[in-house]
């Protein structure tokens, strides 16, 4: 797997309040290649490092490391070739190496991340309430992840469940296919019988020579059983120049034809099933007739090395095939020559591990392959090969392996070598003796072949793990197959004598983890318990027409073979069972209410409703309540819902409430709200929730001309009334009608109710605006909405006489000039300096819906009791704050920002710019504001809060 999708494959893993902090960093500890990686937990602020190792499946997690007052990390100051080394020290971890390149593109930044964070949290105080209890999720999975999944052993597992977080995963490689895979895989002793395959390979450099001798004693030279397959590999076959060009098969026939003479005879038949050339390197398969009805899916291959890569003098030639039901290869090859090029030979082996792949071929219809039951299935059969064909642990191979997948996930339809049960490579590898002729010869001539053996330059770079890693081979006990004089049994002895050598070799290979015949079969067919025995391997010295000997082994192989009527019956179990869990995986959740009624609610004041998420399936289950139409637009459909919390996870059994609220303004221009908002529900079911509500109109939010327009109580106008006049739209007939009978006023009618409740009671209080009462505010709002007058006797519990409360402020506050009295104020207001003061964050908690259903017979109940205990101050300081409120929601303000903008402080000029509603407002503020300062009411924080 890929390092990115290795890092994509954890972040899958990661639960919606876990995230990796910065891009990951590779690096080496005790010899395994790591990704090294911080995570954050946003809910806890907690930080730690997932150190972690890539593997076939994904990924496992290595080390998890708390960046707690435990944790220590320092570079070690020694490093070599760009290379540095990281110690890590934390609890239970003594001290953890990490070998990190520091050429990495997000080295310098990941190491900031990293420093930044140990140096912030090494206060002490900082870990006093950190548990980093999220981690527990994972510290039982600092093992290889790849084995335990290997290790499943009861068919009660769920693959669509995923083991670290409970979380359905339909991507994760145990998914449906892979899962009926390995689960048949487990039960293959209950459905497969294994069958006896007698094998006759060889392979021989013909140095171009056509077969004017007879094959039949080489090839009847079986000392074991009869083979049921004979598979010929020859080298040099065809060494004119025009077969490098022109591709030409009568050589090819020619030899088929002697190779067919030499095997077939009157008590036994022999059918060719497949032949591949590629210029000098040709393979052949033979099968005994009766033997024909097991062998399909046939497919063969080339790949070139020599000249520019692409000439056919050196490279292979292969046969692939499915025997009842286990898959075969043949791989024919000839190596680069010459004694020094040992380097040569290993980089022709990579390549032809890496390029020779077979086209893909569906299982034949007649055949009963356990890949699909009912039909073939492209994505099972890959998975199937994935996990049965040759996982290692040896480095290269993997490799192969994992390109080899990539190219299956693109869907290019191609296997390696490796995606096979059993793999033969055989040929002219080419590999010499690394000592003189004349001292091989002593050897041979002392019959001390086993010590010769020690220079063989196969065995060297086998044993170097350079080539042909956990291949096997027979023990030779034959004399090196070249170099001869052509006729002749004799060593070269022309001018270059060139030194005896092990060029021609046969070999097999084995996957370090594929299961013993015993653990896929119940019946006991071999005493070995082994799917390969080498029975004979040697060399045939009689014929001399090349200067190369033939080479031949004699093999006895298990293949599988399905039982059709038994594998039916446990994968119809199996599907069944496979359902079940699918339906469990499904997230299941359900909602406390669909319809969310929210009755009547007036205008900029926030009204919340909760509904209750349950989660009562079996898997963790996401959610996101969706407020959009579009779900790739980044805005809301509906800006007057919010939604909190818009999503999250839920684990099985567990609840989650979620609040909804509406905020409606003039500018919404709805008469009601009827919506339809989505839960949406990952991997499951979409669910529809209805948003219903009746808006009835409130002062807060309307703007200052509406107001002068209207004198009766807000519900006697109808809200269209409203949101024509806020938003300046042409005036409807019946909107006419409504404002024939009003009377303009030079000011918004419960401004002046506002001010002069707060000059009349307020004067001999200090008071603030922003401490007011919640129930007094709503009380206050409630009367104003509906032109009720405010009791004062209540609001006040007796304490309201003023020597001049007879007096409105309206009159007082405008007994002067208007202008007159604006300066005046202004003046007074500009000598405190309280220009700078900004508005707080205040609680505002005028928009929150906690009136209930209370009657009014109750808010004035809850209102004598406050007044009674803390006399009238609650209710100045309610009233200033409704004021506040009141300013603050103006759609336009008092002085609107591109009139302030064009005219600053040049007063006069901006107060003639002002719209009568909006000048006499002002300068009503001002016179009451430059009123308020005569009489100290407010410290100067409380005036700037208002000023602002």
């Amino acid at each position: 797997m890929e390092t990115k999708e290795a890092i994509k494959y954890f972040q899958s893993i990661l639960r919606l309040n876990e995230k990796l902090e910065t891009e990951y960093l590779t690096g080496i500890s005790f010899g395994q290649s790591i990704l090294v990686t911080i995570v954050s937990n946003i809910s806890t602020h907690e930080y730690c490092l997932f150190l972690l190792e890539k593997n076939f499946f994904g990924v496992s997690i290595y080390k998890i490391i708390s960046i707690d007052e435990n944790f220590n990390f320092n570079i070690e100051k020694k490093f070599t070739n760009n290379n540095i080394i990281w110690i890590f020290k934390g609890l239970n971890i003594k001290e953890l190496k990490v070998t990190i390149p520091m050429k990495q593109q997000y080295y310098k930044d990941f190491k900031y991340k990293l420093e930044k964070i140990y140096e912030e949290k090494k206060n002490t105080e900082y870990y006093e309430d950190f548990s980093f209890n999220w981690l527990n999720n994972y510290k039982s999975y600092e093992t290889d992840l790849e084995e335990k999944f290997s290790n499943i052993t009861t068919t009660e597992e769920n693959p669509f469940i995923h083991p670290l977080s409970s979380e359905i995963t339909l991507n994760y490689c145990l998914s449906r296919e892979c899962w009926v895979s390995k689960q048949l895989a487990i039960e293959q002793p209950k459905f497969i019988d294994l069958r006896k395959i007698n094998i006759f390979i060889g392979t021989w450099n013909v140095n171009g020579k056509n077969p004017d001798c007879s094959l039949n004693e080489w090839l009847n030279s079986y000392k074991y059983k009869t083979p049921d397959i004979y598979v010929i590999g020859l080298q040099e076959m065809d060494l004119s120049k025009e077969a490098y060009i022109v591709t030409n098969n009568e050589r090819e026939s020619l030899w088929c034809q002697r190779i067919e003479e030499g095997i077939n005879t009157s008590s036994k038949k022999y059918v060719k099933v497949a032949s591949q050339q590629m210029v000098g390197i040709c393979v052949f398969a033979f099968v005994k007739k009766e033997l024909k009805k097991a062998i399909s899916n046939v497919s063969t291959t080339f790949i070139g090395c020599g000249l520019m890569g692409i000439m056919g003098n050196k490279g292979a030639s292969g046969i692939r095939m499915m025997i009842y039901d286990s898959y075969v290869c043949f791989v024919n090859s000839h190596l680069a020559a010459d004694s020094s090029q040992v380097q040569r030979r290993n980089e022709d082996f990579k390549d032809i591990t890496k390029s020779l792949l077979f086209p893909f071929i569906p299982p034949s219809e007649n055949i009963n392959n356990y890949y699909n039951g009912t039909g073939f299935n492209k994505e099972q059969f890959y998975t199937e090969n994935m996990l049965r064909f040759n996982i290692t642990s040896n480095k290269w191979l993997n490799n192969i392996c994992q390109e080899n997948l990539k190219e299956k996930e693109n869907m290019k339809l191609n296997f390696s070598i490796f995606d096979n049960d059993i793999l033969f490579w055989f040929g002219d590898l080419n590999y010499r003796l690394n000592n003189s002729g004349d001292a091989i010869k002593e050897y041979i001539n002392k019959g001390k072949i086993e010590d010769l053996l020690e220079f063989d330059q196969l065995m060297i770079e086998k044993e170097k793990k350079q080539v042909f890693t956990d291949f096997y081979e027979s023990k030779i006990h034959f004399i090196p197959t070249y170099k001869y004089d052509i006729g002749t049994n004799i060593f070269d002895t022309s001018e270059k004598k060139r030194a005896p050598a092990f060029c021609d070799r046969i070999l097999w290979y084995k996957s370090p983890k594929a299961l013993k015949p015993s653990e896929i079969s119940l019946n006991k067919i071999s005493k070995e318990d082994e799917w390969i025995i080498p029975k004979n391997y040697n060399s045939y010295r009689n014929l001399t027409i090349s200067d190369h000997k033939p080479v031949f082994s004699e093999f006895e192989i298990l293949v599988r073979k399905v039982n059709k009527e038994k594998y039916s019956e446990i994968y119809s179990q199996l599907i069944k069972q496979l359902d079940r869990h699918e339906n469990d995986s499904i997230p299941v959740l359900t909602v406390s209410s669909f319809v969310i009624d929210f009755g009547k609610i007036t205008n900029n004041i926030s009204s919340t409703k909760s509904i209750i998420i349950k989660n009562e399936g079996k898997v963790l289950s996401s959610y996101e309540l969706v407020t959009s139409l579009d779900h790739n637009k980044s805005k809301s459909t509906f800006p007057y819902i919010s939604v909190k919390p818009s999503s999250n996870s839920i684990y099985p059994g567990e609840s989650q409430t979620v609040n909804i609220t509406l905020t409606i303004t003039t500018e919404t221009s709805l008469k009601n709200i009827d919506e339809i908002i989505i839960l949406s529900v990952k991997n499951g079911n979409d669910m529809f929730l209805n948003i219903k509500s009746e808006i009835t109109p409130s002062i807060i939010g309307i703007p200052i001309e509406t107001l002068c327009q209207i004198n009766q109580p807000l519900s006697y106008y109808p809200w269209d009334t409203i949101i024509e006049l806020s938003n300046k739209k042409e005036l409807s007939d019946k909107t006419k009608e409504i404002l024939e009978k009003e009377e303009f006023s030079c000011i918004p009618k419960c401004l002046y109710i506002i001010i002069d409740f707060l000059m009349k009671y307020g004067r001999d209080e200090k008071y603030s605006f922003n401490n007011g009462n919640i129930i007094i505010k709503k009380y206050i709002i409630y009367c104003l909405n509906n032109n009720i007058d405010l009791d004062i006797n209540l609001l006040l519990f007796g304490r309201s006489s003023l020597s001049d409360s007879n007096l409105s402020s309206l009159d007082r506050l405008t007994s002067l000039d208007s202008m007159d009295t604006a300066i005046s104020s202004i003046s007074r207001i500009e000598k405190l300096s309280l220009y700078d003061y900004r508005l707080s964050e205040s609680k505002n908690d005028l928009t929150q819906n906690v009136y209930k259903n209370y009657s009014l017979k109750e808010v004035k109940n809850k209102i004598s009791i406050i007044t009674k205990k803390q006399g009238k101050l609650p209710s100045i300081n309610s009233m200033a704050e409704v004021l506040m409120k009141f300013l603050y929601e103006f759609p336009k303000a008092v002085v609107p920002y591109e009139i302030f903008k064009k005219y600053g402080s040049k007063f006069q000029t901006l107060y003639s710019a002002l719209p009568p509603s909006h000048a006499n407002t002002l300068n009503y503020l001002i016179c009451y504001i430059g009123d308020t300062i005569s009489y100290e009411l407010f410290s100067k924080i409380e005036l700037g809060i208002l000023l602002s």
